[in-house]
């Protein structure tokens, strides 16, 4: 991955944390806080011409081929945001970059990115591709099984944690049974998905499956995965912390007692606020 790359990878995680975006000082800002690239006020120089430190104006400069790209929002100069496809080369990006070192970009980030954010988010873009290759048919809703405790089964480390795997045919049983509808909203317009008579839905896992660990079952079951639609589903990652508790809520409370049959602990809607940290 070259040294544009590392930017770009950098600027579109740091916009997601900011809740899609800010002002240019802000983003940049964001980033020198953080500690996310080598360079920073304390240790880069200022350009001859002007009184700008040099890393802050070549991230100014790739910010203008992103939005060329289609990666960032066009508009005022002065404010920054990501966009739907920005978004989705941010996966690509995170995806290439755990197979290769960085050298531009510190330890710090690398930790952050491949311990809270990259890892699940790829991981759903999978899961989206494994589903959309197939269809369920009722035949298949039947290996639903009934909300009883079941084992985590075996998981992969990655770094200093467990990966664990999801099965494609547990999440289009869980869009089936939603008759592939947005559980927030049915009546949310979605699109004909490619060689499929159904509409094009997500499945979300309520408590995420990065929290296995925590529990002593698999969170890979019907019952803690609900049907969205591509605005919801991002609403639910992206949106502000006001929105995301009013979605998750209105998730956990339409099916919280099955959410709870296939726990060997209770949870309760503080605690789900408490993982999604609003």
């Amino acid at each position: 991955m070259n040294k544009k790359d590392q930017k770009w990878l950098i600027m579109l995680y740091a916009l997601i944390e900011l809740d899609g975006g800010g002002t240019k000082q802000q983003v940049l800002n964001h980033i020198q806080v953080q500690g996310y690239w080598h360079k920073s006020d304390q240790n880069d120089d200022f350009l001859p011409s002007r009184p700008e430190l040099r890393w802050r104006n070549d991230f100014a400069f790739e910010r203008s081929h992103l939005v060329k790209g289609g990666y960032m929002q066009k508009g005022l100069h002065d404010v920054w945001r990501i966009t739907k496809k920005g978004r989705s080369y941010y996966l690509e990006l995170a995806k290439k970059a755990r197979n290769l070192d960085l050298e531009h970009v510190t330890e710090t980030f690398l930790d952050k990115l491949f311990r809270e954010q990259m890892l699940p988010e790829a991981a759903d873009q999978l899961l989206f591709e494994q589903i959309c290759r197939s269809d369920t048919s009722s035949e298949d809703l039947l290996a639903i099984v009934p909300g009883t405790p079941l084992p985590k089964g075996s998981a992969s480390r990655n770094g200093n944690r467990n990966v664990y795997i999801r099965n494609p045919q547990t999440s289009r049983n869980a869009l089936f049974r939603a008759n592939h509808k947005c559980e927030l909203d049915p009546t949310h317009a979605s699109f004909q998905r490619k060689h499929s008579p159904n509409l094009y839905m997500e499945p979300h896992h309520l408590i995420p499956m990065s929290m296995t660990d925590h529990f002593d079952v698999t969170l890979d079951r019907e019952q803690n995965i609900f049907s969205l639609c591509s605005n919801c589903h991002n609403q639910v990652h992206y949106g502000t912390k006001e929105d995301i508790r009013k979605l998750i809520s209105q998730l956990f409370f339409s099916r919280e007692k099955e959410i709870c049959s296939i726990l060997k602990k209770p949870i309760t809607i503080e605690d789900l606020c408490q993982i999604y940290n609003v």
